[in-house]
């Protein structure tokens, strides 16, 4: 089959949006039926020659209707009236456009994964302007639906009132790299996934959990050839991606990804940005908040919800009732209801669930703000009768030192993991493997907390390292310790030599053997910790597929063909020694 199990889920959570099962529209759209609908399809004139096919509900009437858009490369439905949502949103009163992105569905033209859609929906907007039955327009989207409403954002007509966007970052290079390591298990899922071109895609075995049949094309070296090597052809889009690490590089900060760049600095309308604290898209879903205009932000809203890119929630090991009382389906067309049909003029808002206080609470910010730090210290004293189980203090401790040996063709695998897609049954928060489980990842526990820790913001775990290569990478998993024992992931992170202390900037040297202070920062999480449990934090260099394998060598990872063995040092307690900072509110 052309697109796997993974893709379709994607596309149904894309389409749909939900943060929990919806099957009767009807019920979760807060409106009143006015009327019956009609259906009809247009071949609308994209940027260029090549004619989109856009799929047009309306109520019944001459119009004016208003209408929200989206446009889509995830089309399985067929041509014709399918669209159930389409139907229900008609019904009452507000039109539903759906466009086949260029070469997808319908429409002409051979897809080239994001490069045409400004131009396209450009060109979409302004055939909306002219059409006598179209009233005030609302743009929505999720995951890549979504970029294709960013990507408009700064250039919309007047008729463009709204925006609704979920689960799709502003800033491309971020949501591909960490430190100059790449996000194989959604990037370079998702390219094989949705390349155009006639690709021979991996094979599942029967038996082999989704996602890990693209395991080869991961781990292949280098892997600047492993489109050709494993896929059967040539993906210059992908090779593009994966080659260009500095965040100032040219090719970041041209065409299509400097239009998404500036998109949210230059956002005309009020925008509705939804974000999950398990989304590989999180960091830069809330960066399209964070970077709105004054005047937007003043009317739009933030919501961060406890789920993952499809909306599935996690955790689920603790109490999670309410993470489902937001709807995203209902709260949308109540978003675009009041401002399109009620001409209501929206306010700010940030609504941020709290995971295990299971809460919802309103924020009068964001980034939080926290109203104090707590600081762990990474002590060399042994936790129990594995030699690389160590104790996590509340206290400064004595200086020491551990080490342990990174071998690239031995990585640590992901259990658990914001960032992580394609290989479902890892992502999210997940049961721990037993401290001590490999001689390549230090695990510091700490004893259980006497308070409950709401952790709100960037969890930051800062070292001083060594090593005997030119380059390598440091990583953590924090995790939360229940009193039985279980352990479950709450972030992860990861840094490399090369980048260090500098996610932003270009790539740096290191001298080998050369002690070196190194920040590594999570993606931002509120979580309350509860009293009884324990924290565990895990140092490794490898967190594979959630980030690519480092192979232990300067320069650009995708580009080398072999790999080196590192010896890895922590240098423990003193002024320099290592701790985790946990920013808290009350």
């Amino acid at each position: 089959m052309k697109q796997f199990l993974s893709l379709i889920l994607l596309a149904l959570t894309s389409l749909a949006g939900w943060a929990q099962p919806v099957r009767d529209y009807s019920s979760v759209l807060n409106a009143p039926v006015v009327g019956g609908y009609t259906y009809h399809e247009e071949m609308v004139q994209s940027g260029d020659s090549v004619h989109l096919l856009t799929r047009i509900y309306l109520p019944e009437g001459p119009g004016p209707h208003p209408v929200v858009v989206t446009r889509t490369p995830y089309v399985f439905g067929g041509r014709g009236d399918n669209n159930a949502l389409g139907r229900e949103y008609a019904r009452r009163g507000i039109g539903y456009i759906q466009q086949d992105c260029r070469g997808k569905g319908g429409s002409e033209g051979f897809y080239r994964p994001n490069v045409d859609e400004r131009a396209d929906g450009i060109a979409l907007y302004r055939w909306l302007e002219g059409q006598e039955w179209c009233g005030e327009i609302g743009i929505f989207g999720s995951s890549y639906t979504a970029l294709t409403g960013w990507l408009v954002a700064d250039v919309v007509p007047e008729k463009v009132k709204a925006m609704y966007l979920s689960h799709y970052g502003v800033d491309r290079h971020i949501s591909c790299f960490r430190a100059g390591l790449f996000r194989e298990d959604i990037m370079s899922g998702w390219a094989i996934d949705n390349a155009e071109e006639a690709i021979t895609r991996p094979a599942r075995k029967e038996g082999q959990p989704i996602g890990e049949n693209y395991y080869d094309f991961y781990l292949y070296r280098p892997q600047v050839e492993a489109d050709e090597a494993i896929l059967g052809q040539k993906l210059q889009y992908y090779r593009d991606w994966i080659t260009h690490t500095d965040y100032l590089d040219p090719y970041w900060n041209t065409g299509v990804w400097a239009d998404l760049k500036q998109a949210s600095r230059n956002c005309r309308v009020p925008v509705t940005i939804v974000a999950g604290q398990f989304d590989h898209h999180e960091e830069g879903t809330l960066l399209g908040f964070e970077r709105l205009p004054d005047d937007v932000r003043r009317h739009s809203r933030l919501i961060l919800g406890a789920w993952n890119h499809s909306f599935q929630t996690t955790p689920t090991h603790v109490p999670h009732e309410h993470a489902r009382d937001f709807n995203t389906q209902a709260d949308q067309f109540q978003w675009f209801y009041d401002i399109l049909v009620r001409h209501q003029t929206p306010r700010q808002e940030i609504k941020v669930y709290a995971i295990e206080r299971d809460a919802w609470i309103s924020l009068d910010e964001w980034p939080v703000k926290p109203s104090k730090e707590k600081t762990f210290y990474l002590s060399s004293k042994q936790n129990g009768d594995s030699g690389n189980v160590l104790t996590l203090s509340d206290r400064k401790v004595r200086r020491g030192n551990v080490g342990y040996v990174y071998d690239p063709d031995d990585p640590v695998y992901a259990v658990g993991g914001e960032t992580l897609f394609t290989s479902q049954q890892r992502r999210g928060s997940q049961l721990q493997p037993e401290p001590g489980y490999r001689d390549d990842v230090i695990s510091f526990i700490s004893k259980p907390l006497s308070e409950d820790l709401t952790i709100a913001g960037d969890v930051k775990v800062v070292l001083t390292v060594s090593t005997d290569v030119d380059d390598t990478a440091f990583a953590f998993t924090l995790s939360e310790v229940m009193p039985d024992g279980k352990t479950y992931n709450m972030r992860t992170s990861i840094t490399t030599l090369g980048y260090r202390n500098d996610l932003l900037g270009n790539r740096q040297t290191y001298r080998r053997g050369e002690k070196v202070r190194i920040e590594i920062v999570a993606l931002p999480i509120v979580w309350t910790v509860r009293a009884g449990n324990a924290l565990r934090l895990d140092i490794k260099s490898s967190n594979f597929p959630e980030y690519a394998v480092h192979p232990n060598q300067a320069g650009v990872w995708a580009e080398h063909a072999d790999v080196k063995v590192a010896h890895q040092t922590l240098w423990l307690g003193g002024k320099d020694g290592a701790v985790l900072h946990l920013p808290l509110v009350d």
